[in-house]
């Protein structure tokens, strides 16, 4: 019986990454519980998963929701900082928020703690998506808690996908997309479902592990624009331009999709090679091959991400 089978929780199973891992959860008939802010959002499961609220302000609810799960998948974060309109939210608050889910499934006896997190999360990183996520490996594995921290690279797959989705479609309205610098700087993109393949392995493994999620291709940053222009069939010439002038293109465009295209951290944090780590790839999906299967739709409609998360 369904009821019967191992709990797992898994934030935002409406959003992305937390959408994958609940699939690969139900896919080996376990039971799934979503904890999600996102309420308004269609619920692709059905019935096949139960749906409580997430709601900070709440610890006793987040507490009550996490009982007798034998891991909890925590794929809470924010992109960016964003001050603006009813809802604002940046990474100072998403510390405090996982630390607040930390708390609670400490209180709740969780058996395993997954959270994911980024490759090369560092400390000393000036940006503060890395800085932040550096500092709650670290709580994590002060906490007591039985944990595995997974750490992708840049995610690609599904129609949610935003940032490759949108380098599509730029390509597709422009005949010259601009390189930050030469475009030499390495990447190594990870499939969501390996992501969740890797997340899912690793609550079901040993505990207190870190792993690199990575796919099994490296690219540098020109050589991964090269494959998507050839799989949709585009001729486009590649320039390298200054990081500013490719940061006000980006809030051009931004200001006219009502979006947050790129940021300045987004620039350098490529330019460092954030997305690359050399270690062995735990994803066994190719980002060649998958854009062969995906090049006809790829692109076509321009994701928003802002409004996706207001």
């Amino acid at each position: 019986m369904a009821s019967e089978a191992p709990l797992h929780v898994v934030t935002g199973a409406f959003g992305y990454t937390g959408k994958y891992i609940a699939k690969n959860l139900l896919d080996r008939g376990l039971r799934v519980r979503t904890l999600t802010n996102s309420l308004h959002r269609g619920n692709p499961f059905g019935d096949a998963i139960e749906v409580h609220p997430l709601d900070f302000d709440s610890p006793d609810q987040i507490v009550d929701s996490l009982r007798g799960a034998v891991a909890f998948h925590n794929t809470y974060w924010v992109r960016y900082d964003y001050r603006g309109g009813s809802r604002d939210f940046g990474y100072d608050l998403a510390v405090e928020n996982n630390k607040k889910l930390f708390d609670c499934a400490i209180r709740s006896d969780v058996g395993r703690f997954v959270h994911v997190s980024v490759a090369n999360a560092s400390p000393d990183s000036d940006w503060g998506y890395f800085q932040g996520k550096a500092q709650l490996e670290v709580d994590l594995r002060d906490s007591g808690l039985d944990y595995s921290i997974v750490r992708p690279t840049v995610i690609f797959g599904g129609p949610e996908n935003v940032l490759i989705n949108n380098i599509a479609w730029l390509l597709r309205r422009f005949p010259v997309f601009g390189l930050f610098g030469r475009g030499d700087y390495r990447l190594t993109p990870v499939h969501v479902e390996d992501v969740a393949q890797i997340c899912v392995d690793a609550a079901l493994g040993e505990p207190n592990t870190m792993l690199d999620a990575i796919g099994p291709e490296t690219y540098t940053y020109r050589e991964m624009i090269q494959e998507m222009t050839r799989a949709m069939g585009l001729r486009r010439l590649l320039v390298p331009i200054p990081d500013s002038v490719a940061l006000l293109a980006g809030r051009v465009l931004g200001a006219i999709k009502k979006d947050i295209l790129i940021t300045g951290h987004e620039i350098s944090g490529l330019r460092d090679e954030t997305m690359y780590t050399g270690t062995e790839p735990l994803g066994t999906r190719s980002f060649k091959g998958w854009l062969q299967t995906e090049a006809a739709t790829l692109g076509r409609q321009y994701c928003n991400d802002l409004t996706r998360r207001r």
